[in-house]
């Protein structure tokens, strides 16, 4: 769940009705039990609030299909070593997938998203790739988004097919690596972005529609932009503003309808439409951010994750 700040005000209170009347009772059930995990994160460190987020992520964790092989790997940088995990299956499509953890550049790691990861590697046959690439406040802006794009060349393979996948802070990674490799012989055959984070600017003169959602407010997002350094012009993470376009490859973009980042995927879409990019958009009706953690506990996650596997499958 990237951006997620799980706060004791959701705690005190009970969903709004503005909210109630929005989610079915599995997502109800999603959400009460992701808030049971909560903590205000004003005077609290950031590893009080990783340890929190990591019991969470415990509870949701899923058995790895025992079909998939996992090992984890070094890169060594000029700049720093990370950590990697590769999934793999026994029979190979000739395939790749980097996959990008969400977390608000804050949290997340190789164990927050393993499960997601190994299902995809199941569902798909692709070699999936997880990176565990800096964090803040550790480090800061823009030494995230470098890792993103030193760790796609370092993956990619000419002569295998390559998807870029990541949720939220991840999606957000993952877009920018795309736009930055559109024009070079080695680029991807997709993207997928999941309910990523997509402008620089998320607080303005007007709220946005879903300020105050469940698991996501405008304030967090605004909360974690200051602890990852972002800035609020010109950022890399601004993909609608800052980045031409052009040449971009076949994507799909998922939004969680009841999340204050749904409010830019339109204009995203409106803008590779026009640079004529190969863009399908899915809209998860009556979900929160974060809802591929509930895919096992909600038919509605269930249909939007099974429809990412698809997308996936018909593009390699």
């Amino acid at each position: 769940l990237i951006f997620q700040r799980l706060t004791l005000r959701n705690l005190r209170l009970k969903m709004s009705p503005k909210y109630e009347k929005l989610f079915d009772e599995e997502i109800k059930e999603f959400i009460r039990i992701s808030e049971t995990f909560a903590q205000e994160h004003v005077g609290d460190s950031v590893e009080k609030l990783r340890q929190n987020y990591n019991e969470m992520v415990k509870h949701f964790r899923q058995v790895r299909p025992p079909n998939v092989q996992v090992e984890d790997k070094k890169v060594a940088f000029k700049e720093r070593s990370l950590i990697y995990r590769q999934y793999s299956k026994g029979t190979d499509n000739k395939s790749d997938l980097i996959y990008f953890h969400g977390g608000g550049f804050v949290v997340g790691g190789l164990e927050s998203h393993d499960d997601i990861c190994a299902e995809i590697c199941e569902s798909t046959g692709c070699n999936v790739f997880l990176l565990d690439y800096s964090l803040a406040p550790e480090v800061k802006y823009p030494e995230f988004f470098l890792d993103a794009i030193r760790f796609y060349y370092f993956i990619k393979n000419p002569e295998r097919r390559l998807i870029l996948v990541g949720d939220s802070a991840g999606g957000t990674l993952a877009g920018f690596v795309a736009n930055k490799v559109r024009n070079v012989s080695i680029r991807p055959e997709a993207q997928v972005l999941i309910y990523p984070d997509l402008a620089g600017e998320i607080s303005g003169a007007n709220k946005r529609r879903f300020y105050d959602a469940p698991l996501l407010t405008q304030d967090d997002i605004d909360f974690y932009h200051k602890c990852a350094g972002l800035p609020l012009k010109m950022g890399l993470h601004d993909l609608i503003r800052n980045f031409d376009n052009d040449n971009m490859p076949k994507t799909l973009l998922v939004s969680a309808e009841i999340d204050p980042l749904a409010d830019d995927c339109q204009s995203y879409v409106e803008s590779l439409k026009q640079h004529g990019c190969d863009i399908t958009y899915l809209e998860g009706l009556g979900l929160p951010h974060g809802f591929l953690r509930a895919r096992h506990l909600s038919k509605k996650a269930r249909i939007v994750f099974d429809e990412i596997i698809r997308f996936i499958n018909q593009t390699i």
